[in-house]
């Protein structure tokens, strides 16, 4: 499957984007022996859920690519900037591309840095929803972009939107410990680690365990970069050394998590915290796939899984080509390691 023909958040003004130039996503630099300068686009504020990457960059391991990382946010549209070409790679999920290739884009995904989705239910510990039958009668806060993506968890399971009392939030934890709500949508790496942090003991039942797992985190690019003999070799490189960085995070998440801390000061990140999520986090991101495989590896069937997910999502249009699994097969022709 190469290319496969048979693998939080914001994505509006995407339209208007794509009449913009393709251009600086991956500049040369003149009289530098063929290293050129990069922009990578993550999905969210800098913190240890990018710790791979932060190490990468620091020890040099993109190669002779210099990579300037742009954080994102709530009003960063990351497949919109990759589209402009501000950035030739950026970091995003399977239905956000389909969607945004709806509207006129040719992304492709060609590796996802989560095996699970991040999406869970997270209760308190003294009152825990264990599996999709304990949400029946219950009060669930979601905010309204995730709503799609609760209905879709629910219908997975044979339950319906009415069986389960839907509660507005702000994606504020505050709900859940004032006992307005039973239970709250968030992310794994997120909400649960902000409680765990306080003395706050929950528990988190990650929606990818029963069926809804939305690829998540996938390194996302032009079709037209692949095509382009330069810029695909750009990507290569990026890939291949994040992927490293990543391999370096599993064997010390805490070194990552000082590394973060130490390289954004201005993020008004705490270390505690920073140590928490980088340790949950290694739940999500690796697995039996990526010990035989190789870090953001995808299959054939995680495709054909997404491919009805975006059914029940209500996105049209997407097929197996929304995914290219050749740039992974080159960083790990040798084996799982890159």
């Amino acid at each position: 499957m190469t290319p496969i023909t048979m693998t939080r958040r914001t994505f509006g003004g995407l339209s208007a984007l794509l009449l913009a130039g393709l251009a600086g996503c991956g500049r040369e630099n003149p009289g530098s022996g063929g290293s050129s300068e990069v922009t990578y686009q993550l999905s969210w504020t800098h913190s240890v859920q990018f710790g791979g990457t932060y190490i990468a960059q620091d020890r040099g391991l993109f190669e002779d690519l210099t990579v300037r990382l742009a954080a994102g946010g709530p009003n960063v549209a990351g497949d919109a900037n990759t589209v402009s070409g501000a950035a030739l790679m950026n970091i995003s999920s399977a239905d956000g591309v389909a969607r945004s290739n709806a509207e006129g884009a040719d992304l492709v995904i060609i590796g996802a840095q989560y095996q699970k989705s991040p999406a869970t239910i997270l209760s308190l510990a003294d009152a825990p929803l264990r599996e999709p039958q304990d949400l029946i009668g219950k009060q669930i806060g979601v905010a309204g972009t995730d709503t799609p993506g609760l209905t879709a968890f629910l219908t997975v399971n044979g339950l319906g939107q009415s069986d389960v009392q839907f509660v507005p939030s702000q994606y504020d934890p505050a709900i859940l410990t004032a006992g307005q709500v039973d239970g709250i949508f968030c992310f794994y790496n997120d909400l649960p680690v902000a409680l765990a942090v306080q003395g706050i003991e929950g528990h988190s039942m990650l929606l990818a365990d029963f069926g809804y797992n939305p690829m998540s985190q996938t390194y996302t690019v032009l079709r037209s970069s692949l095509e382009d003999e330069r810029k695909r070799a750009q990507i290569l490189r990026l890939v291949r050394g994040d992927a490293r960085g990543w391999q370096a995070y599993r064997d010390d998440p805490q070194g990552a998590a000082e590394l973060t801390v130490r390289m954004h000061p201005d993020a008004g990140l705490d270390l505690p915290t920073q140590l928490r999520q980088a340790e949950v986090q290694l739940d999500i991101m690796f697995s039996e796939l990526t010990d035989q495989f190789g870090f953001a590896w995808f299959t054939d069937e995680q495709v054909a899984e997404n491919l009805k997910l975006f059914d029940l999502l209500g996105i049209e249009g997407a097929d197996e080509r929304l995914w290219d699994r050749s740039i992974l097969d080159e960083v790990y022709q040798n084996g799982p390691t890159a």
